[in-house]
């Protein structure tokens, strides 16, 4: 079995490319900034890895060996890799290349992130981002499997190895079109609730939980007439005509503000939706710790 040696010393690699191109140990150590001994060092220590010499003098030069020549190309294509190596790790550090694999729950990938990716692409265009949306469950397992960064989920109070810090504040409104009787009104009484056809969240959902730890603590009961996957369907129904919907404050914002929609507070309800930004406590990747300052802003 070929005995196994270890690497060569990067710095004794340059040297000898040095010496390659200026012809004497008293040129490169010029080159180089170094003394001569020290490159004569260097020169002796990768002769020695190596098991032969490399150059041979001739006349006041110093002439490539047939091992030397053989090695050559090879050095300098390790020298290249190294230099790219550098080169590639400063990019990272000055986020100039590099990516960031973020993790969602829903509400927050469809309605508040965009606008924070958008900015950071902004500032930072060579950066790769992946968005990935999902329950807070699944998503906290992601998380913890490596297989995401960072991850804004409800509902969790801690994980292993991770920080968090809260991220975003909403809380469940009921929705109407503008044309219902309650389109006028800034909050309802909860037993209302009960007097109408409801549209919400398929149970499991954080949503539908949410809603219904709420309900129960007043002591009502409810019968949906419409269970939904999505915030979007919800609101469709809504605008047809179908119902009264319950979705998050943030999801129904831009149609408040158009004017087709009407949001409304349950009255001595406690409704809110803590969203948590959960990130690695080891910090390891410079584009991801830009990011997660940019969502602490």
């Amino acid at each position: 079995m070929i005995e196994r040696r270890p690497f060569p010393n990067p710095q004794a690699l340059r040297v000898f490319l040095c010496v390659v191109q200026e012809g004497s140990v008293g040129r490169a150590a010029l080159s180089l900034g170094m003394t001569q001994p020290g490159v004569s060092q260097h020169l002796r220590a990768l002769e020695n890895q190596v098991g032969r010499a490399l150059f041979h003098r001739q006349g006041r030069r110093l002439v490539l060996t047939k091992t030397g020549q053989d090695l050559l190309p090879e050095a300098r294509r390790a020298v290249q890799a190294l230099e790219e190596f550098m080169q590639a790790t400063q990019a990272l550090e000055r986020l100039e290349r590099g990516r960031v694999e973020i993790g969602a729950s829903t509400t927050m990938a469809v309605y508040v992130l965009p606008r924070y990716l958008t900015e950071f692409k902004r500032l930072y265009p060579d950066i790769r981002i992946k968005l990935e949306s999902g329950s807070s469950e699944r998503l906290t397992q992601r998380l913890l499997q490596g297989e995401v960064e960072m991850a804004v989920v409800e509902a969790v109070e801690h994980l292993e190895g991770f920080d968090r810090q809260l991220f975003y504040e909403d809380e469940l409104v009921v929705i109407v079109p503008p044309e219902h009787p309650w389109a006028r009104k800034e909050e309802i009484a909860p037993e209302h609730l009960a007097e109408v056809p409801l549209i919400v969240r398929e149970p499991g959902a954080m949503t539908f939980r949410v809603l219904g730890s709420a309900l129960e603590q007043a002591g009502l009961e409810v019968n949906p007439v419409f269970y939904t996957d999505n915030h979007e369907v919800t609101k469709r129904l809504v605008l047809e005509g179908a119902g009264v919907g319950i979705v998050s404050n943030v999801v129904v914002r831009p149609n408040v503000k158009v004017g087709n929609l009407r949001a409304l507070r349950i009255k001595g309800m406690e409704l809110r939706r803590l969203f948590w930004l959960f990130y690695p406590i080891e910090a390891g990747n410079p584009a991801a710790e830009a990011l997660r300052a940019m969502l602490a802003s």
